[in-house]
């Protein structure tokens, strides 16, 4: 019973607000109790529909439908304002005119938000219209326009007369143009378009008979229109407040939508409260209970205070303040004194297996370092042992040596030097990257021409590289040039070195021959005394 009668109080006021607006309606016409009906008419339909948009705000969830019916509340009450202002107030010609051009400004807004409600529904509350989806605002804005401007082209309303009528919309001598159309084209496909978008939308059950409800209004709404424009004589009278009607007509719709669940809404907590198996209560400030779930026990009482009180068989009652009382419910807490025992005893069992598996970690750590270090160790000896043994043997054959014989030897030992310390760097540099930068090329040849010119080769080199390159490249040209240099330490006069992207050129002034050096990569021919030495380089693609 109680759910009954809150259910009915809301349509009962509607109704009667409606009931009583119709009356001052007929009583205006039948020429009774004077204008002040028609005042007491139009404040009881912005009441209506304030009220209207008032209860949205209580019920509907999703902030982006609540935004635009909202929106569509208030271009409602700005549509009958402006019918009253026409019909009540203004006497000049013009501006009645004018205001009821205005009229097709919610008119045409009114179905552009709801097609925006039926996109927005089944959203995220941070979900925003796309620009595509907004850029639709463009119609009715242009249709608009035009209706504002029908003085200037008459294609909305074509007035026989060829100027303005009169502002009494049954005076006035006109006919509808083509803009008028479009208007009408415009409003019935968004209305049907929202309704069968909502409906898809929708996945709340609920039975058929409730679903086509908002498209009965939509098509009664479409019929009216017709009926309306088609003149007949007993719909001017008993239903001739156009303005009025497509409003009621339009919070119709919506409304049905939201009462066969098409909108969500916030409805029906009470019933759903009722049926919840959770044992709760609803209680006022004095703490008296007032609400009470199927599963709560008589004799649950509120705990004073927000506190909370726990039985000797282990259920707990707890209270929350809420708005005019408090919010109190009883759960079964032993379970969980349990589990709280049994993970207390987990959790010192993980403690010590976390430090168990941290120390393995550590070790298991270390030994992977010590083992990589090796492998790198074993790598360069196999790569460099040869040189190394080689910087060995020199050192010895310094002893005893003559000053010139010791600065060839200081020279080999420089030269093998920087190659093992440059391409060990190549050689973890090409670890890590696959490309390297030009200036890394330019570091490792300047090494090798510094230490050049220290021994006192005339050397210079000249640098015509844009691109990165394979570090593997720069290897190979490298130990190219190291090649060079050990096979001319001591008959090399000077050296010119020339590197672009593509390939390296060396100018050699020595005595020693140079020929072993040809292969697929390299060519090598002898001009005027000069080695000239070239090797084609591959760039960042490899070719």
């Amino acid at each position: 019973m109680k759910r009954n009668t809150r259910q009915l109080i809301p349509m009962i006021v509607v109704f009667t607000l409606i009931a009583a607006a119709y009356s001052c309606r007929m009583l205006a016409m039948l020429d009774i109790c004077g204008v002040y009906v028609n005042y007491i008419r139009a404040a009881l339909y912005l009441l209506l529909f304030s009220l209207w948009g008032y209860s949205l705000d209580r019920r509907i969830i999703q902030p982006q439908t609540l935004h635009w019916l909202r929106l569509t509340a208030a271009l409602m009450l700005l549509w009958l304002i402006l019918r009253t202002l026409k019909y009540e107030f203004v006497t000049d010609l013009t501006v009645a005119r004018y205001i009821w051009y205005l009229y097709y400004l919610p008119m045409l807004f009114i179905p552009l938000l709801g097609v925006y409600i039926a996109l927005s529904l089944g959203k995220s509350e941070k979900f925003r219209l796309t620009g595509r989806i907004g850029a639709l605002a463009i119609i009715p804005a242009v249709l608009f326009l035009l209706v504002i401007t029908n003085d200037l082209h008459q294609q909305m309303f074509a007035f026989s007369s060829g100027v303005p009528g009169e502002p009494d919309n049954y005076s006035y001598s006109y006919s509808y143009g083509p803009v008028y159309f479009c208007y009408l084209g415009w409003t019935v496909t968004c209305m049907f378009f929202s309704l069968i978008l909502l409906l898809k939308k929708s996945r709340v059950q609920c039975s058929k008979k409730k679903r086509l409800a908002p498209f009965v209004i939509g098509c009664a709404t479409v019929l009216y229109g017709i009926l309306y424009l088609s003149g007949l004589p007993a719909v001017r009278w008993w239903l001739g407040d156009m303005n009025v009607t497509f409003c009621l007509l339009y919070a119709a719709i919506y409304e049905s939508c939201i009462r066969c669940r098409m909108i969500q809404s916030n409805t029906g907590y009470v019933e759903l409260f009722e049926a919840t198996t959770l044992a709760a209560c609803i209680a006022d400030r004095t703490g008296n209970i007032v609400l009470r779930s199927r599963a709560a026990d008589e004799d649950m009482v509120c705990p004073k205070n927000g506190l909370q009180i726990i039985r000797p068989d282990g259920i707990r009652i707890s209270s929350a303040p809420i708005s005019g009382g408090y919010a109190v419910w009883q759960d079964n807490v032993r379970p969980l004194t349990e589990l709280r025992a049994r993970l207390s005893e987990n959790k010192a069992k993980i403690r010590s297996n976390k430090e168990k598996l941290q120390e393995a970690y550590l070790i298991q750590k270390k030994l992977n370092e010590l083992t990589e270090k090796n492998r790198i160790y074993d790598e360069l000896e196999t790569k460099y042992g040869e040189q190394i043994a080689r910087i060995g043997q020199l050192l010895k054959q310094c002893e005893g040596a003559e000053p010139a014989e010791i600065q060839n030897l200081l020279k080999r030992i420089i030269l093998l030097g920087t190659y093992i310390k440059r391409g060990a760097n190549l050689y973890f540099l090409s670890l890590e990257y696959e490309l390297l930068p030009q200036q890394e090329l330019r570091l490792t040849i300047d090494e090798a021409v510094r230490v050049m010119t220290v021994c006192g080769t005339e050397c210079s080199v000249v640098y015509h590289t844009t691109k990165p390159m394979l570090s593997a490249e720069v290897a190979r040209l490298f130990d190219l040039l190291k090649t060079v240099e050990e096979a001319t330490i001591n008959e090399l006069h000077s050296l010119f070195i020339s590197v672009s992207d593509s390939e390296m050129d060396l100018s050699v002034e020595c005595a020693a021959d140079l020929s072993f050096l040809v292969s697929p990569n390299v060519t090598v021919k002898q001009e005027d005394g000069l080695w000239l030495v070239r090797t084609m380089i591959g760039g960042v693609n490899g070719a």
